[in-house]
């Protein structure tokens, strides 16, 4: 005798329902343990990044990687130069070789909504859309008023332009799309330690500790 029931199709609905309800739970919680992992993985290549421009700096003098000369004492820059000149400036110098570490695995488009990917050389090298960064121009290791500790050096970029002198406290809010979502960035500080802030105005917010801006680029 066969004793085999098959489901009805309320069963088979109720397991269905709670399938889905299930996923509704799982799905969004594997997307944030995604993006948490991609942040340290962003972290780690601000770290690195960290480490290639103070040593940069200790092999001349103190002066960080820049493209116009430093600004005399109490003086501002005049002009702005495009990353790649700096990039172009760490790889020819063999302090960064590695293009993948100017990537943030979360960053998907770039200024104008360029795909994000990395220079397969650095003859191709542009900062739009090989660069997921922005520069900050300006620090002398030996001459900095700053502490270290709280001078922010690199961070995630917007993806809206964030370039040229006294910009701290102009730079546009964080949004959506960019590298890690609304009011997110990661930022790495020229004692060689990144935090990341969640802030309504993490744009902004990384400059609030420091003495004199002036002297300070974005190079984005």
């Amino acid at each position: 005798m066969n004793n085999k029931r098959a489901f009805t199709l309320i069963e088979l609905l109720v397991v269905l329902a709670i399938i889905g309800l299930l996923m509704t739970i799982t799905i969004p919680l594997s997307l944030k343990g995604i993006e948490l992992a991609r942040r340290a993985s962003c972290a780690n290549n601000l770290k690195a990044l960290g480490v290639a421009f103070n040593a940069y700096a200790t092999d001349h003098g103190g002066a960080m990687p820049h493209y116009n000369p430093l600004p005399a004492a109490g003086g501002s820059f005049q002009e702005v130069a495009d990353f790649s000149a700096i990039a172009v400036k760490l790889y020819t110098n063999g302090y960064v070789t590695d293009l993948r570490l100017w990537i943030c695995p979360s960053d998907k488009e770039d200024f104008g909504r360029t795909p994000v990917k990395p220079a397969r050389s650095i003859n191709e090298f542009k900062s739009v859309g090989n660069c997921s960064y922005m520069y900050i121009s300006g620090y002398h290791l030996l001459r900095t008023v700053e502490n270290p500790t709280v001078a922010p050096i690199m961070c995630d970029e917007s993806n809206q332009r964030e370039y040229g002198p006294a910009t701290p406290g102009k730079m546009p809010k964080i949004g959506p799309n960019d590298n890690h979502g609304a009011n997110v960035r990661n930022v790495l500080f020229l004692a060689g330690h990144v935090i990341t802030y969640k802030d309504a105005d993490a744009s902004n917010a990384i400059f609030d500790n420091l003495v004199n801006t002036d002297v300070l680029c974005s190079v984005d």
